[in-house]
């Protein structure tokens, strides 16, 4: 095959995934698709797609010359557009990508042996677990810090014995700023859950907490900060 057939190939396969998952009519043409879709993956790469849509065109309806195409793409184009189908029908989901096991702490416990955990995995937050080991607040390394100033001696000294997780509570500075999505998230639709809520409440979400299905009472299977999702997406 010529790297315009495969070219083509890739493009129609592209075409119909997204008139498909969209429920798009025939008529509709692979722009208006690109435009419209629902598709995050898509979203996301859609200039691309739509440089790719005019070389298709120029491909498909100008004449050929030796009955080869006179817009020939480059293997570089053929690659890319590969890449780019393979990440809108199977993109990567946040597991197994993000699933680890995810330490929390109840309300009663002491914070010491919690404190040496955060040290010891380099984490910068936990859970905050009820009775039935479901999540009900976020403790951060912000949380921690103005805990500690609002405790801090004349002396400059501070003493952490008996100090439970209850006690940090309070200096909490955004009340369950978090969410929680199913496994079968993508990592472009968790990104946008982090890029969407900076755009509507000026900041940004703590993290995301995953679950089999996106119930807060399921078992957690990891969880993910904008950090760590960025440079995937």
């Amino acid at each position: 095959m010529t790297n315009s057939e495969k070219f083509l190939d890739i493009y129609n396969k592209i075409d119909d995934y997204l008139k498909k998952s969209d429920g798009y009519d025939s008529y509709v043409n692979f722009a208006q698709k690109v435009k419209n879709t629902k598709n995050k993956v898509a979203q996301r790469f859609k200039d691309e797609l739509l440089s790719f849509g005019e070389l298709r065109n120029a491909i498909v309806h100008n004449p050929k010359i030796g009955n080869k195409a006179i817009a020939e793409p480059h293997e570089n184009a053929v690659m890319r557009i590969y890449e780019l189908y393979d990440k809108i029908s199977n993109p990567k989901k946040v597991i197994p990508e993000f699933q680890f096991p995810v330490l929390g702490a109840k309300k009663e416990e002491f914070i010491n042996d919690i404190l040496v955990e955060m040290k010891d995995s380099s984490f910068s937050q936990f859970p905050v677990l009820d009775d039935n080991e479901n999540v009900c607040e976020l403790i951060n390394t912000n949380t921690i810090s103005r805990w500690i100033s609002s405790q801090m001696e004349e002396n400059g000294t501070i003493m952490i014995d008996n100090v439970k997780i209850i006690d940090l509570l309070p200096e909490i500075e955004f009340s369950e700023n978090y969410k929680f999505v199913s496994r079968n998230t993508s990592i472009y639709e968790a990104y946008d859950l982090f890029i969407n809520q900076i755009n509507k409440k000026q900041r940004n979400l703590d993290c995301l907490f995953i679950t089999h299905s996106g119930k807060k009472n399921e078992k957690l299977l990891g969880l993910i900060t904008i950090e760590d999702i960025a440079n995937l997406v």
